[in-house]
This record gives structure tokens, sequence and C-alpha cells, in this order.
């Protein structure tokens, strides 16, 4: 089978694909619905019906199998599927089945290896069935199909993989006690008999390895724990055989010993267990899970892991969850401390003071204990120097404090968590450092899933929604949203989300501190020095997602090398977080916090959006050299970046920046800031014309408009009537785009701009060729072009010649319309402008084509695409490919034709291009009203 191969399909988990060594994302979640239904029954042919239901549930489409072609048809295109048979997804009569070979899918690996391990259980090979469960076990994460948005599968698919995983690990249980491993495994049926508490045979396995790990006391509490609930739940009592197990355990029958210790009794050794619980219910951080795994294998003199992150990331949470995951490992003890380092109300825990309870818990007498601290450390590390313990430091304030509590031997492990990088930690000690972040949104609503009820959040999944929406992946405020919805069961959860868009952090205060965010987060800014508090209060009033150092060098004021000093102390804090590219971000939760601590700073406020406008005017002018530069009072107050070095570096600058230069206008509009308004979507015209960003370039520049009304500043009003009439144009809305281009001609000949008179007849071309009045429209632009000939604009003036060009070749005058453009050409390509040369060459393979010419208007159409992929210009990217689409169809080439067509509505569809859509869309066969 040639389909496929290299692909890799995991549905044991969050549904993942991979092709080789990379990911293939799917990002339309139908899609992932489609695809995960399939893999689950591979090979298998599932009907429409079935498929129906798991992607739509009850709110199907008119035409639920014209929906499902078009899902599976782009599916295919993701996978490579492209055609050739024998296809990965096949079609049949009634539906959909996908052939995958065996070791391209988690779930065929897993249950050949459960097959392969019942045959070495029958041929009496224990040890060889246990470690093929355990590879089998290995294939699995949680959460099962987190991220595939079906109830159905959910409801229906999901809890069979489930219980198929519960029975397979049983039997792992199982043959692991049988072979004495009950050491290796006690960790593992902690968590497996936490997340599954009514399991009564999972409960007698853990009850058993306890007992067998000397923890007597340990298997009696989980047996109680299970009645409890049992009663409560159910109203029942465990059954027979838990209870006859129970009783064993109390009179420490020879039965229970392990296998090889001939009928011996078990008798517990003294060890410190000082671990508080696990923490319940834990989600996802699988990839931070496996790195602390890798620093325990990594060896050395200690084993440190210091785990870095904001107030109410789950420091803690992680660092007891993979300690309860590794007791078996830490035989002789696990040691714990809360060393108070952002405490509410303490200070910060004396590093004698833990060595001191470290050594009562090894069971050192107080009569026995050295006077001095530093005997005390000594004594310590002699204790532990060759024992195989964990310690946990937990809420450490800075290296001082943790230094002292380092064993000095290579056998123990060592986990820290602090807000607080502890770099010297790692410089000097050899930490890892693991720097942890948010939940993703599956794990998010996995949380609330497993704390509120799987019953509750399917019935009010909007709420859920923007519950994981608005706490933005934070784990402590999702645990107090989900501890207060598991309070009132009764409530709406709409209502917990109404106070929370409300009231901000005012929801999740509360009055145990612990429970309340605003709490945790004020315990981190006390430890702050006056300047980093400044900065901090600072960047929370910034505009936009986040910024780079140069921007906040202007927002606060201060020098460029101090405010990267500033902005790496605060991410150290973990009160920043920082991107590849150097971008600092503000988890919103924090940022919020941080406004409401006092009234924003316009002076800061003018600095930054000040920064904006003079970068993008310098940006603008490598995208776009021969635009009108608009002279600006715009003193520099700090370092300006150096400009972009070509086109593409320009057009990623304001990528990355889009979102900030968005934010920074509507700062401006609210503080009055009027000019600032309107130039800036002067200067973004270009990119968001370019990137196809029409409806952002329509409120863009709307808002400029008004600003430059209630300045009485008719030159502005003029460029802004300009734009608007433009991007109302290419939107279709042709009434509202001649009166904005009439009005912005009126006020330039008032004001004597014969240029912007020349750019308004060209506008009004436009708009005269959308509505087909071609003579009118050549008649517009010849105005324009001539106007620009005598200005001296060449650049220009190619632009209106290849406009003539255009609207020749739709009156039928194919030889008039060659002529200008090539004359558009020439100029384009002394003057080294390639928008210009792109658009020229479009309308030569479109006169090509008019003409019959098909092959030439290929060759033509191709040559265009090069060059306006190369410098970004999308808006004209969709044109051309339309066109190009119609050369391949009328030279029979059906499929280059629809491959066309289809990047084309792509494009059409992400740039909100309606009409455009609805076109293509006919092309294509399908039914433009949806």
């Amino acid at each position: 089978m040639g389909i496929g191969r290299g692909l890799r399909f995991s549905v044991l988990g969050p549904l993942r694909v991979a092709g080789g060594d990379r990911p293939i994302t799917i990002t339309a979640g139908k899609q992932r619905v489609v695809l995960a239904t399939l893999l689950l029954h591979a090979g298998q042919e599932i009907s429409y019906d079935q498929l129906t239901d798991r992607v739509w549930d009850r709110d199907a489409p008119d035409d639920p199998r014209s929906a499902l072609f078009i899902h599976v048809t782009r599916l295919r295109r993701v996978l490579g599927d492209r055609g050739k048979e024998p296809r990965l997804i096949r079609t049949h009569g009634h539906g959909y089945a996908i052939d995958v070979e065996d070791d391209w899918l988690d779930l065929t690996r897993f249950r050949r290896l459960a097959r392969r391990a019942e045959r070495a259980a029958g041929e009496g090979d224990l040890s060889g069935e246990a470690d093929l469960l355990e590879q089998a076990l290995g294939l699995w994460q949680e959460p099962v199909l987190g991220n595939v948005p079906s109830e159905v599968v959910h409801r229906d698919d999901v809890p069979q993989l489930v219980e198929e995983r519960m029975r397979t690990l049983e039997r792992w249980f199982d043959v692991s006690l049988t072979l004495g491993r009950h050491g290796q495994i006690v960790g593992e049926l902690l968590v497996a008999a936490e997340a599954h508490p009514l399991r009564e045979g999972l409960r007698a396995q853990l009850m058993v390895a306890l007992y067998r790990s000397g923890r007597q006391a340990e298997a009696l509490k989980a047996y109680q724990d299970l009645a409890t609930l049992l009663r409560e739940e159910l109203g029942v009592d465990p059954g027979k055989e838990l209870r006859a197990l129970r009783h064993a355990i109390l009179n420490d029958d020879a039965e229970l010993a392990t296998p090889g210790m001939a009928g011996q009794r078990v008798h517990a050794r003294v060890v410190p267990r000082q671990l508080p619980a696990p923490p319940a219910p834990f989600v996802g951080r699988h990839d931070e899970l496996a790195r602390l795994d890798d620093a325990r294998a990594a060896g050395g003199p200690v084993v440190i892991s210091a785990i870095a992150g904001g107030g109410g990331m789950g420091k803690t949470w992680l660092a007891l969850h993979w300690a309860h995951r590794n007791l078996d490992r830490f035989p002789d003890g696990q040691l714990f401390v809360d060393l108070r380092g952002f405490s509410p109300d303490e200070a910060p825990m004396a590093p004698e003071v833990a060595v001191r309870g470290f050594l009562h818990a090894l069971g050192v007498a107080p009569g026995q204990v050295p006077d001095q601290p530093h005997a005390q450390a000594s004594l310590f590390r002699s204790l532990v120097a060759t024992k195989r313990m964990l310690l946990v430091l937990d809420n450490a304030v800075d290296t001082a404090q943790v230094a002292p509590l380092l064993p000095g031997g290579g056998t123990c492990a060592v986990v820290v968590t602090s807000r607080s990088w502890l770099s010297g930690v790692t410089a000097r000690h050899g930490a890892r450092h693991l720097a942890l972040d948010t939940l993703c949104d599956d794990e998010a609503h996995a949380l609330l899933t497993r704390r509120i009820g799987a019953s509750r959040v399917a019935a009010e999944s909007a709420a859920v929604t923007e519950f994981v929406a608005l706490c933005k992946g934070l784990p402590l405020a999702l645990s107090i949203i989900a501890a207060r919805a598991a309070a009132q069961p009764r409530q709406p959860l709409m209502e917990l989300v109404a106070e929370l868009r409300d009231e901000g952090l005012g929801a999740l205060d509360d009055d145990d501190p612990s429970a309340s965010l605003p709490a945790v987060l004020s315990w981190s800014l006390r430890a702050l020095t006056a300047e980093q508090a400044r900065v901090f209060a600072l960047l929370a009033i910034a505009p936009g997602p986040d910024l780079g150092p140069y921007a906040a060098a202007d927002l606060t004021g201060l020098p460029l090398g101090r405010t990267r000093t500033v902005l790496r102390q605060l991410e150290q804090a973990s009160l920043l977080s920082r991107d590849a590219h150097a971008r600092y971000r503000m988890h919103d939760l924090v940022r919020r916090y941080a406004a409401e601590r006092g009234p924003a700073d316009t002076a800061a406020l003018r600095r930054v959006v000040g920064f904006y406008l003079r970068t993008m005017r310098t940006v603008d002018m490598v995208v776009h050299p021969a635009a009108p530069v608009v002279e600006l009072d715009l003193p520099a107050t700090g370092a300006d970046p150096a400009p972009p070095h070509d086109i593409a570096a320009a057009l990623s600058w304001f990528d990355s920046e889009y979102p900030c230069l968005l934010a920074a206008q509507k700062t401006a509009a609210d503080h009055g800031m009027h000019v600032p308004v309107w130039a800036i979507a002067w200067y973004l015209n270009n990119y968001q014309e370019r990137r196809g960003l029409l409806r952002d370039q329509l409120a863009v520049v709307q808002a400029g408009l008004d600003a430059a009304a209630r300045l009485g500043d008719p030159a502005a009003e003029a460029r802004m009537r300009r734009l608007l009439g433009n991007v109302s144009a290419k939107l279709g809305r042709y009434d509202q785009a001649m009166e904005h281009l009439t009005h912005a001609l009126r006020l330039a000949r008032e004001t004597g701009d014969r240029l912007a008179e020349a750019r308004a007849y060209r506008a009004i071309a436009v708009v005269l060729m959308h509505q087909e009045d071609y003579e009118s429209a050549l008649d517009q632009v010849t105005r324009a072009q001539q106007l620009f000939h005598a200005l001296d604009d060449p650049v220009a003036e190619g632009d209106a010649l290849n406009d003539g060009a255009w609207y020749a070749a739709k009156l039928g005058r194919y030889d008039v319309a060659r002529e200008g453009a090539e004359a558009a050409l020439l100029l384009a390509r002394r003057t080294g402008s390639p928008g210009v040369e792109g658009t020229t060459l479009d309308t030569l393979g479109y006169v090509n084509h008019l003409s019959g010419d098909h092959a030439r208007a290929v060759q033509r159409y191709r040559e265009a695409l090069e060059i306006q992929t190369e410098i970004g210009t999308l808006y004209f990217v969709a044109n051309t490919l339309v066109r190009l689409g119609d050369a391949y169809a009328m030279l029979g080439d059906h499929d280059e034709a629809r491959a066309a067509w289809q990047r084309a509505l792509s494009m059409y569809q992400q740039q909100g291009r309606a009409q455009d859509v609805a076109r293509v869309r006919r092309l294509l066969g399908q039914d433009p009203s949806r």
C-alpha cells in the first residue's frame, strides 16, 4: 500500500497525526471527528448516518452527505491522499472507511501487544507478559481524544477505549504482583485508584502492593476510603473478597507474602513518607512529566529539577504527581517541606528549620541534633548520603534557602518548586530548569470535566467553553471555578461565567488565601523592587497581547539595556513569559490584576503609540517605497529597531506586531490622540491590502476618518476617505465607495493636492470597473495616469497604465490593452516596483486568455503568482489563482483548474470576500449559498 506510507496515527490520547518526523495539524474540529471515528473502526465501513451523528450530534445540516464529502476531501488533502488508488480513505456505497496497516495506528499496536501478552501468559512466561503489557500501556495518554469535539464520540466510543485500557492495566498489576514487583507499581496503583475509585479489583491490588511495601496502615486506609465512598455514594459495603483481604492484612496473614519469601511475614521498615496526597484530578503535563523522568534518568551527583512558574500555575501539583508516580524508585523514603517562599502571612522558612524537620523525620532523637546549623546540615547529608530518597522542596524563595537542603550523595533526587527561576540552583548545582506554562484548552476542559462531571459539562458545554477561554489555562483559576461549581450543583454554570466575565479577579477571590487568585498574585508582587513593580504595572496597560523590548523601552521611558534587564527579572519571577522571538507576554488574569492596581499612565501610552507609529512609517517605506510619506511630529524617546532589510522582513514585522498595531490605534482613540489614529490607518493600509485583511482595514480606516474629522484636517480626511472608498469597493459596497471617493476628490481639489486628486480618479475608476462601466473607468484612470505623468510619479503612473489596460481588455480592445500593460511592465521594472510588475503580468495573462492564447496566459499568471507570493500581496494572489484556473479549464486540464480554484476559495474565505467565495464555489460546482 503506497498511500499513507510514513503516516502515524494516535487515538489513545489526543488525536494526533504525524507524517515522517513532522506532526500534521488538522485545524478543523469536524475533520478531527471524522478521522477519529474512522480510525476507531479502522478497516470497517462507517455509514453516513454514523458519521453524521458523531460530527453534528443533533444539529446536522440539511445535506450532511455533501458536508461530509467536503470534510473528507479536505482531510484527504491534509493527509496526502490525493486521488490515486488505492486510497487511504475510501468511499463505499453507504459511507467511508480508512485502511491503515498495523504499525500506523497506536490502537492496533496496543491490541497486538495485548494479544502477544496473552500468548506469553499461556506459555508461562510471566515476565514477558508483564513487559508486553507495559509496552502496550505506554502508548496511552490522557485525555483520550480530548481534542475531538464530539459528544457522541465521548459518550459511545471513549468509554469503551477506557475500559479496554483498564482491563489491560489490571492484568499488568496482577502479573507484576505475582512477580513480586509491588514496589515498582505502587505509585501507578495510587494514581489509578484515585482516578477510578469504585473499581474494587484495582483497590485490592493497591492494598496488596502497599502491604508488601511495608505500608500496612496505608493499605487499611485504602480499604476504609473505599468503604466510606461506597456507603456515601451507593449505600453498599465493599465486596466479600475485599473484606477478606482487609481481614488478612489486619492479621498479617502469611499468605499475603510476596512470591519468593517462602511464607515469611512482611514487616514495615520505618522510613519517612512525608509527601502530601497526590493532586486530584491531575490532567495533562505529559511533556513536563517526561522531562522530570529524563532528569532522574540522567543521574549525576544530585539529580535536581527546578520547576518554575507563576502563582497558581500548578508547580506543586506537578511535583507531587510525579513524586507519587515514582515512589517505587525511592524505597528509603520521601521528604517534603513547604519553604513558604511566597507566603501571605509568614516569612520564608529558614533552611536550618527545614533541616531540623528532616532530621526528626529520619529518626534522629531531639537530644542527638547538633546545636549549630552547619553541623545539622552535615548530619543530614551523612544520613541520606547512600539512601535512595526523594526530597520535594516546595515554594522556595531563592538559592540560598535551597542550597543547605541538598544531599551530598548521588542516590537521592530533589525536586524544587519556586516562582523564581533559581538560576543559582541550575548554575551551581546542575539542576534541570523546567518552566511551567498554562494548560492547553483540551487539558483545561479535561480538568473541568474531572471536577464537575462529564454529564454536567456535556449539558452546559457553552458555559464550560467560556470558562476555558476566560481562565486562559491557569490551573488555579480553573480549580477555583470547578470547586465552586461542584459545591453548587444546581446553579447554572452560565451564572458563574457571567460573574467571572463581569467581576474578573473579584470572582476568583476567597477568604482562604490559598484558594484566592488575587491573594496568590499579591504574594509575588511583594518580592519586586520599586522599579520592577512600576514596569510590571506599565506592561499591564500596554496595547496588544505582547510587546518587544524596543516598545517596552518607550513605554517605560527607560534605556533599552535597562529595559531588557527588568524584563528578564520579571520573567525570572514568573510574572512574564517570553517566546522564541523575544516578545514578552503576561497571562490575561495576571495582566488584569496588575492593571486594576492603578490608573493608566497616559504619558507612557503616548510614548508607546509614538514608537509604533514611528516604526510603522519606517517599515512601510520598505514595503512600499513609492508611497507618500506623511510628516508627523514624533520625537524619538528611545532606541528604535533597525529598518528591515527587505520586503519579506518588513512584512514579517507587520505580521508579528499586527495585533499590537490594532490595539495601539484603539488606545490612541480612547485617549483622544487623533493624529496617531488616522496615521496608523494610513501606514497599515499597504500591509492590510497585501494580506487581504479587508474587514480589519474597513474598521481601522473608519476610525481614522472619525479622528481626521474631529481634527478638522481636510488633507487627512481626504486620505481616509480615499482608503475607505478603496476597501468598500473591494467588499462590494460600491455606493458607499463612490460616496467616499467623490468626497475625497472634492477635498483634494479644494486643497490643491494634485497627487491626491490623481489617486482619487484612479480609485473611482476601480469602482466603475466593478460596476462594469468600463468606458467610464477607462476615462477616469486616463485622467489619473496623465496627472501622475505630469507629477513625475512613474510608479503610480505604471499602476494607472495597468488599470487602463485591464479596462481596455474588458472592452475587447486587446491590442490597446496589451500595449498599455507592456508599457506599465517597463515602468515597473525600470523603477523596481515588484507590486506593479506582479499585477501587470496578471493583466497580460488576462489579455492572452481573452484573446484565446491560454497556454501563454498560464505562463503569465504563474509569473505573476511568483512575484505576488514573494512580496506577500495575498489579495491579488487569490484573484490571479482564479484566472489561472480559468485558463487551465480552457486547456482541458481540469485537475489543475480545480486545484487553483480551491486555493483561491480558501484565501477568499480567510479574507472575508463573500461575493468572490460564491463565485468560486459556482466554478467548483458547489452550492454558493453555503
